[in-house]
């Protein structure tokens, strides 16, 4: 199956969002039911209730503030690895302060963080990029948004990598090729001089 140059640079935010709706939340129905009280359904069932006024949403533990602070300051440290955060955290954090943000409290503090964790992981990847070669990279715990952000850099790079070390591998032939020659044509001239001394 042939894949579109679209597609090679990669996902767009809303098809990333679209991908992270399958993710679970949950929700306080604001119906009563018979023992019934907290429920974990799909975000896309979750935004879908939210909307129609029949839910409300209750913040996931790591888009609290005081979680996101702490996350902060971890992510800020000198060469500190990339904290632990759901694959689609940025994706889920936009849908919920779009849709939710009567429910999830201090929400504009939480956007600020969302910002600085995100620019601080920006800066790590970009640190991380310096230390590129064509047999490893580890980032451990990107979200699927930040590698969507590096995908268009890692295909041009890790092909310009292979170019150099196709490159270097055939230089290195032609410097056998060359040496082999040489010692050969020294061994025929030996051989030469030998059989028919002048």
């Amino acid at each position: 199956m042939a894949v579109s140059s679209r597609q090679k640079e990669g996902f767009t935010m809303p098809e990333l969002e679209y991908l992270a709706q399958c993710e679970t939340v949950t929700i306080v129905p604001l119906h009563r039911m018979e023992r019934l009280e907290l429920v974990r359904v799909p975000l896309w069932l979750a935004t879908m209730l939210k909307r129609t006024n029949r839910c409300r949403i209750v913040a996931p533990d790591w888009l609290k503030y005081e979680h996101l602070k702490k996350l902060c300051k971890q992510e800020e440290e000198p060469d500190s690895l990339f904290t632990k955060l759901p694959f689609h955290y940025l994706e889920i954090a936009h849908i919920l302060l779009t849709v939710a943000e009567d429910d999830i409290a201090e929400s504009q503090g939480i956007r600020r963080l969302l910002q600085d964790l995100r620019e601080s992981r920006q800066s790590k990847t970009l640190r991380g990029m310096e230390m590129l070669n064509p047999l490893q990279l580890q980032m451990d715990n990107l979200s699927a948004a930040e590698i969507n952000e590096i995908r268009p850099l890692f295909r041009h790079s890790f092909n310009m990598l292979r170019q150099l070390d196709s490159l270097v591998l055939a230089s290195e032939k032609s410097q056998q090729q060359s040496q082999y020659a040489d010692q050969s044509y020294a061994g025929l001239e030996e051989s030469f001089a030998s059989s028919y001394p002048l």
